[in-house]
């Protein structure tokens, strides 16, 4: 961030750009009660070579999205300053309707992920009454690993393992911020995933 006015740091007062409020993590591994020695399906062996031995392992994340800083095109504080802000017009919600929605569409004319009526050029040698950081946040995340694995004696001395997992599980995709330049021709619009699409890999480990 940079600090336009370095004479009234009040507007500066805020969140951390990298705050978050909320984020919930989980992980965790699940044995099936299945095969030799569980409660179900106990009988051994061939049974239990199908049944036995699975294992569901998991993390999850969900989260908030980060604090947004916006700021002017064009710096005309003639300060010496690294940037400029826009003015903040009262009155105004800051958030569109639908803002992640008419962030992603590639229609110019669907707006973006801000109300662009909330926002006016800082006039020439003034600094904008924006503050450093919005009481808006960018989208959130939400993801989920999950793996399996089973475990298979063939012989006494001789074990098998196979392990399929699958990261972003649920192909839920997780976004960029919007562009906050006010006075960009993408203002407000969301161009880039921060994720991959669901990934797949399968395994086998043999032990001896």
């Amino acid at each position: 961030g940079f600090a336009p006015n370095i004479y009234n740091l009040g507007p500066e007062y805020g969140l951390a750009s990298i705050d978050l409020t909320h984020r919930f993590l989980v992980s965790g591994s699940y044995e099936l009660p299945f095969g030799k020695g569980k409660a179900l399906l106990n009988t051994g062996g061939l049974v239990d070579r199908v049944v036995g031995g699975w294992q569901v392992n998991f993390i999850g994340t969900v989260q908030s999205g980060y604090p947004l800083s916006i700021t002017q095109s064009s710096n005309n504080t003639n300060a010496y300053s690294s940037g400029q802000r826009p003015n903040l017009v009262a009155g105004q919600t800051i958030l569109a309707d639908n803002a992640l929605q008419r962030a992603l569409s590639p229609n110019a004319s669907d707006g973006g992920y801000f109300n662009a009526a909330a926002f006016t050029n800082a006039a020439a040698s003034t600094f904008g009454t924006l503050s450093r950081t919005l009481d808006v946040r960018g989208p959130g995340q939400g993801n989920w690993d999950i793996g399996v694995t089973k475990d298979t004696t063939i012989f006494e001395s001789f074990k098998a393992q196979f392990r399929m997992e699958a990261i972003n599980a649920f192909n839920t995709p997780v976004f960029r911020a919007p562009n906050t330049t006010f006075g960009s021709s993408s203002f407000g619009k969301i161009t880039a995933q921060a994720n991959f699409a669901r990934v797949v890999q399968l395994s086998l480990r043999l032990i001896w």
